[in-house]
């Protein structure tokens, strides 16, 4: 038995579906609200005490932390392998998940939380901002929260995101001239299911960054990340378009 806690636009949700997908695994959807604060609730902590997306439930013990549930789902149902046999390879890969949680990361949370979670978030009167904010349980959280919900973010912030954009590119471009088609080469690995959350989350925040041919091979790979059953099935998770963009207008933000 397979259950998912999941948020419908978090890159690190994506991550997990993309890899259970390209298993064929079934699983149970628990799709939490993360605006709503959903994550936040008594409920889902008591399974997750971070109060973070994603957690994957298997035979009623928790997994948690995205990278790691990638590579647990992968331990566990072998077939189609996702990770290369070889231990230096598998080292190698790993370079790629770890990328994906230090860098490809900082390079999307700041413009995502500007604008999905602001709106929302700054609407709240002083005495519910306070309410919930009792209820986060890291002081990382809170203090990102509060400055969604309030002051904001600041120009440095969002240069500084900017800039990983453009450094997870130009590595991804690099590794992609040396081998290809994929990031680990001829195979298809866990470092691409890391990374193509957050390339379409860069995508869908930057357009303009593919302009005149700017890393034309990542441009291309990421064509054919789209080109896989599974990525239309985590993607559009139950039809659902799961882009910020796309989410924005169903909230009438644009």
């Amino acid at each position: 038995m397979i259950t998912l806690y999941h948020g419908l636009a978090s890159t690190c949700s994506k991550k997990v579906r993309f890899a259970l997908f390209e298993k064929g695994l079934e699983f149970e959807s628990r799709l939490l609200n993360l605006q709503a604060f959903e994550q936040h609730s008594p409920e889902y902590l008591a399974v997750n005490l971070n109060g973070v997306v994603p957690t994957l439930v298997h035979d009623g013990r928790a997994v948690i932390e995205s990278t790691l549930i990638i590579e647990y789902i992968d331990e566990v149902w072998p077939d189609p392998p996702l990770s290369p046999p070889d231990p230096y390879e598998r080292a190698r890969m790993r370079i790629w998940t770890k990328w994906s949680d230090e860098h490809a990361y900082k390079a999307v949370y700041v413009p995502t939380w500007d604008r999905l979670s602001r709106p929302v978030a700054q609407k709240l009167s002083d005495r519910e901002l306070s309410r919930r904010l009792a209820r986060v349980p890291t002081d990382e959280r809170r203090a990102r929260w509060q400055a969604t919900a309030r002051e904001g973010f600041t120009g440095a912030e969002f240069a500084a995101a900017h800039a990983e954009m453009h450094l997870t590119f130009a590595r991804m471009d690099a590794a992609l001239a040396g081998a290809g088609p994929w990031l680990m080469g001829e195979a298809y690995t866990l470092a691409d299911i890391a990374l193509v959350p957050f390339v379409e989350r860069i995508i869908d925040l930057r357009p303009e960054i593919l302009e005149g041919g700017a890393y034309g091979r990542v441009a291309e790979w990421f064509a054919r990340c789209r080109e896989r059953p599974a990525f239309r099935q985590a993607f559009f998770f139950e039809g659902k378009d799961a882009r910020v963009s796309a989410i924005r207008r169903q909230l009438g933000l644009e």
